[in-house]
Order: C-alpha cells, then structure tokens, then sequence
C-alpha cells in the first residue's frame, strides 16, 4: 500500500511540475528607465529575437532558411512598454525569462514567476560608457597624400561609447608606397576611417590600392578623401574615370588624359551578368564607361583615359580650396 501510494505521489509531482512549466500566463508590469526618457525600451521572451539575429548575421545558410520567419518571432516573443507610463503585457510561460532592453542602458532579466510573484518593477540604468572625444580643431596640423597599399582594415565597436554614431568606425593599417604632400616618418600608417553606408565602390577598403589623404586633427589621423589608383605601363599610379564623380572634379588645369594602364586592369560591365546585351552595353558606355574614357572588351571596361596621382593630390587640393569659401 505505501509503494503505491509513493508512486502516485511521484506521478502527481511529475504532473504538476509538467503542468507549471508548460502553464502560459500574461505578464502585467511596468518598465521604466532611470532618466525617466522611457522610450524605446523593448521586451523579449528569453531574448529570443537578439538570438535569432546573432545566428543570422553568423551564419548565412541559416539567414537565407530562416530570415521569413522574424516578424513572427517578433510578434509572437517580443513587445514594446507604453510611453511614457511603462505598461507592458506579454503572453509567456512561468518558467520563461523576460529580457529588458534599451540601447545604451544595462540589459536586465527576470523570471516570470518572479515578476508576477514579486510585483517586480523595471527600472533600467545607463551603462557605463567612454565620452567620444572632443576636437574644435577646424583645420588640421597636417596633410598626408600618399598611394597606399592596404594591410588591414578592422571594424571599430562603438558600442563602449556614449551617445550614438551614424557612422561606422574603422581602423586601418596601409604600407605607404609613394609620398605626394609631407612626409610621414614611418613607412606604415595607421589612422581612422569613418563612413556612412557608402555604395562597394566608395568604400575604400575594396581596393588594394588606393591614393589616400590623411588629416590630422587634435593628434589624431582620420581620413579625408580617397581615389583607387593602379599601376601604368611606365611604372606610375593613376585613377581611371568616373563618370558619375567627373561634375565633381571638373576643372580646366587636370582634364583627364590619355593614359596606358597596365594589361591587367579591367572592370567587369556587369557583377550579375557576365554576357550582357548590347542594349545594356550601350546604355553602360552612356552613364559608366563612355567610349572616351574605356575600350569595351570581352564583357570588360578596360580604362584608357584617367590622372596621375600627382595630378589627383593638387585637383584635391584645389576643390578643398573652393570648398572653404563657400
């Protein structure tokens, strides 16, 4: 009789442990900040949808499989405080985890029995965080213009820092190949970059070359402005044309010229389509690679016109000049 009693027993606290973790509740709270901004505050059911979005952007096989399913998780496993009071619900079961978070504050967590048990309020609180560096400086020490060869070009987390940025942040290591302006006392550099979701050919970290122009500003090198350049069959480095930047670089003294790159610089007319037809080719020699500056060849533009990069350094000298009196 007592075993079977103790069996029952056992079965009635497996039951009732199955039924608590599997109960699904609606959990009434309030959220806030310690400002007292309280926006922009989310809540995420066992941070379900950072989850998710840190195996997107690692693994792109699963991106491609899975990215459909994210306004469902978010429906289903996330929501947002109302402003400015911080009432929030969400449906989750007892033994989940709600996670709390706001951009530059510390991410809190809680058990859901835990909320509802406790009457647990939310207060969230700044991270600490590093003041971006302050410069008044308008116009820099010094001026480095120099054909670069890249060593390394590294993501710079920002996320250590107070406020927000719009850009994002890079260090860059390059081998200087050729001085044009002062002289740097190191035959590498390291400075930093800044951009703002520049279309793949504004990017400078895509060539391997490229003539670059270096400021300096409150002991700190940051870069200013940048050209791809390539080898000449007489030894030099030159810029093929742009045509969509040429408004931009106009100017009587630095015409483009005729110039012989060597054999094995070449632009594909088309990234998606390696026999484009000769409606999309006419259009391409209109608005890319005119017939004056490229010779169209095998599906390749093949750069016969551009400026030497001496040439490029006084050109951008010249518009930085104009720039300052506007």
């Amino acid at each position: 009789m007592s075993k079977l009693f103790y069996k029952i027993f056992l079965i009635s606290i497996i039951f009732i442990s199955t039924f608590y973790k599997s109960q699904i509740v609606t959990v009434r709270g309030v959220v806030k900040d310690s400002l007292n901004i309280n926006n922009f505050i989310s809540i995420s059911v066992n941070d379900t949808i950072n989850k998710f979005r840190d195996k997107v952007f690692k693994d792109e096989t699963f991106k491609n499989k899975n990215w459909n399913k994210y306004d469902e998780l978010v429906k289903k496993f996330s929501t947002f405080p109302d402003y400015p009071d911080g009432n929030y619900n969400i449906t989750a079961k007892l033994t989940d985890t709600l996670y709390f978070h706001k951009r530059d504050y510390i991410t809190q967590k809680y058990k859901v029995a835990d909320i509802i048990n406790k009457n647990i309020k939310v207060i969230l609180k700044p991270r600490p965080c590093i003041p971006y560096k302050k410069c008044d400086q308008k116009v820099p020490s010094r001026l480095y213009a120099f054909v670069g060869k890249k060593i390394d070009v590294s993501y710079v987390d920002q996320s250590k820092y107070c406020g927000i940025s719009l850009d994002s942040e890079y260090k860059a290591e390059y081998e200087i190949e050729q001085e044009l302006n002062e002289h740097y006392p190191n035959s590498k550099i390291i400075f930093t970059a800044y951009d703002h979701n520049s279309m793949y050919e504004y990017d400078f970290s895509n060539y391997d070359n490229v003539l670059l122009f270096i400021e300096e500003y409150c002991d700190e090198l940051v870069k200013d402005h940048f050209f791809p350049v390539y080898k000449t069959t007489d030894g030099r480095w030159a810029s093929p044309i742009k045509l969509r930047d040429e408004h931009y670089y106009n100017s009587d003294k630095f015409k483009p010229i005729n110039i012989n790159f060597e054999k094995s610089v070449s632009f594909d007319l088309l990234t998606t389509n390696s026999n484009p037809s000769e409606e999309q080719i006419a259009q391409l020699k209109q608005f890319k690679f005119p017939e004056k500056y490229y010779k169209i060849e095998n599906g390749k533009a093949i750069p016969i016109a551009g400026r030497y990069v001496e040439d490029l350094v006084e050109l951008w000298k010249e518009i930085s000049e104009k720039n300052k009196t506007k």
